[in-house]
C-alpha cells in the first residue's frame, strides 16, 4: 500500500523575521506527501547564498534517489546545483570571498513508510542542526529531535557547507508511527520556543491546534506569530510544517 493511500494531513508556513521582506528569508522546506518525505532547513544568515543552499538541501532530501535519510553521501548533487547557481555571478570582491566559504545551513529530514503485513508503519529521521521535528498524540509530546530541551539551543549549531568539505555526523532516530500521530517540522527560533513552553507546564501543541482551526490559517499564521514574538518567541525567520497520519 503506498503511503498516499494513507492520504497524510500537509500543512505548511514560513514567515521571514520581524522587519525583513519575504524574499529575504533564509529558511527552505520541501515535502513529497506521496513518497512520505519531507525536510526544513535554516540557511546560515552570515554565510552567502544561505537561502539558496537551505532550499537545494530540502529538494536534494526529498526528491533524492536512494536513501538519504541513512547519511549524506547524496549531498554531492545540491553541491554542484549550488556552485552552479551562484559561481557564475559578478559579485564585489568582498562578496565573492564569502561565495568562496560557500553557504551553510541546518537540516532535519524525515521519511514515513506504510504498514504492511506483520510490520507497522514506520519513519526515520536524519538531522544536522537544531532544526527540530516533534511527534505529538492527542496533545501528548511523544518524541523531540534532534534537541529535547530549550537551553540545548545556541548561537553555533552544527551545519552543513555547500562547498566540500568533511561533513558533522547526522543524528539519526527512527521509530513506529500509529495512525492519528502528529509531526512537526520546525526551524530553531519555533522549536526552541515550543520547548520552553512544554518545560514551563505550556500546551504549544494545543497552540498550533487552534492555528489550524482557523478559517484560513495561512491568512492567520503572521499575526499567530507576532503574538508569540511579544511573548517568548526570538524574532529570528521561522518555518512550520504539519504532518497528520
Amino acid at each position: 500500500m503506498p503511503i498516499d493511500a494513507l492520504h497524510p494531513g500537509w500543512h505548511s508556513f514560513h514567515l521571514p523575521k520581524r522587519g525583513h521582506a519575504q524574499e529575504e528569508h533564509e529558511d527552505a522546506l520541501a515535502a513529497d506527501p506521496a513518497a512520505g518525505r519531507f525536510a526544513v532547513a535554516d540557511g546560515a544568515s552570515e554565510s552567502s547564498f544561505a537561502a539558496a543552499w537551505a532550499r537545494l538541501l530540502v529538494e536534494g532530501f526529498v526528491t533524492g534517489e536512494g536513501k538519504p535519510w541513512r547519511d549524506l553521501n547524496w549531498l554531492a548533487g545540491p553541491r554542484q546545483r549550488w556552485a552552479a547557481e551562484v559561481d557564475a555571478l559578478s559579485l564585489p570582491w568582498y562578496a565573492e570571498i564569502k561565495r568562496e566559504q560557500g553557504a551553510f545551513a541546518t537540516l532535519l529530514g524525515i521519511v514515513f513508510r506504510p504498514p504492511r503485513p506483520k510490520r507497522p508503519g514506520t519513519w526515520r529521521a536524519l538531522a544536522v542542526g537544531d532544526s527540530c521535528l516533534f511527534r505529538t498524540r492527542r496533545g501528548r509530546l511523544l518524541k523531540a529531535f534532534p534537541l529535547t530541551a530549550s537551553a540545548g539551543f545556541g548561537n553555533q549549531p552544527r551545519l552543513l557547507g555547500s562547498r566540500p568539505a568533511p561533513d558533522p555526523a547526522p543524528e539519526q532516530a527512527r521509530g513506529r508511527w500509529r495512525r492519528g500521530d502528529r509531526f512537526l517540522l520546525m526551524t530553531d527560533a519555533l522549536a526552541q520556543w515550543f520547548l520552553f513552553r512544554t518545560e514551563q507546564g505550556g500546551e504549544p501543541q494545543a497552540e498550533v491546534a487552534r492555528l489550524l482551526a482557523e478559517p484560513d490559517p495561512q491568512a492567520a499564521f503572521p499575526d499567530w506569530i507576532e503574538q508569540r514574538r511579544q511573548q517568548d518567541l526570538r524574532n529570528d525567520d521561522v518555518t512550520l510544517g504539519i504532518i497528520d497520519l
